[in-house]
């Protein structure tokens, strides 16, 4: 099938942003959310959180997030991106000053489905995950996508013919492994971020990778790979993205987040978020 090399065009933010590697199951950094609205405080824990900028927040609700960029990522002890901007404009609706924490993807999906009441962003709401989480969204759409070593001369034109491939790199925990998996791929690999699987593809230490299309061009930056040492070679599922709250969350605060988000898309300012970061993409509805 046709096969484009991948460009880094249009990605003026990237020249700054922050060089993620293989993190670490430390305590998570914590960035600060927006200035509250009005002067009701949210309802404080026994403990307090401290955040990156020395402050402390206490609130009923943690921000889980990853280091995925352009959709979510920390730059210089902020948060950032397309998400963050939604959930903080959400946050600043209700009134809420609440940070964000940053840390690996396999860890925030363990955190966000156990303990007290949790949010984590962005998230696939595929079938395999429904049952976990209440959702609010969607806010943004992902692309499954395979990508090769350039120059392999390889060709996909469906995921049956993926399963002939030696091994296929995925990502720990994300909505790529359980979309393979449900289409009975048995050579996967799991590795521990997307920046590694960047690397191993480049290195010829596997045929292929399953990834996410909007984040590639940045994982390519913070990986040190050159944008035309990967192609693209099938893209095999569109997903939309979500805010995952934990089963712990009152019903409440799913509304109230929803209502607020709602609110958005009929005012245009969610759709003013999405053209800053995503200028040629559609955002879901």
């Amino acid at each position: 099938m046709h096969r484009r090399h991948l460009t880094l065009a249009g990605l003026a933010w990237l020249s700054g942003a922050h060089a993620a590697g293989h993190a670490p199951l430390s305590p998570p950094a914590l960035v600060p959310g927006p200035a509250p609205a009005s002067n009701t405080p949210p309802a404080p824990l026994p403990a307090p959180t401290t955040t990156a900028s020395g402050g402390a927040a206490s609130a009923s609700l943690r921000l889980l997030s990853e280091e995925f960029p352009p959709i979510n990522f920390s730059e210089a002890g902020q948060a950032r991106g397309l998400a963050v901007d939604i959930v903080q404009a959400i946050q600043k609706r209700l009134g809420q000053s609440l940070p964000i924490e940053f840390m690996p993807w396999a860890r925030a999906f363990r955190e966000a489905q156990d303990g007290p009441p949790a949010a984590l962003f962005s998230m696939a709401r595929i079938p395999e995950r429904e049952h976990l989480f209440q959702w609010v969204g969607p806010i943004i759409t992902f692309q499954s996508t395979f990508y090769a070593k350039a120059g392999s001369g390889i060709r996909l034109r469906s995921l049956a013919e993926a399963r002939r491939a030696t091994k296929v790199l995925v990502v720990r925990d994300w909505y790529t492994l359980a979309q393979l998996q449900s289409a009975g791929l048995r050579n996967l690999q799991q590795i521990s971020d997307p920046i590694q699987g960047v690397r191993m593809l480049a290195a010829g230490r596997a045929p292929l990778f399953a990834a996410e299309k909007l984040s590639m061009p940045q994982t390519l930056v913070q990986a040190g790979v050159r944008s035309d040492a990967l192609e693209e070679v099938f893209s095999f599922a569109a997903s939309d993205g979500y805010i995952a709250f934990s089963r712990s969350t009152p019903m409440g605060t799913i509304n109230a987040w929803q209502s607020q988000l709602n609110e958005m898309k009929r005012d245009g300012s969610f759709l003013a978020i999405h053209k800053r970061w995503l200028p040629n993409d559609t955002p879901p509805r």
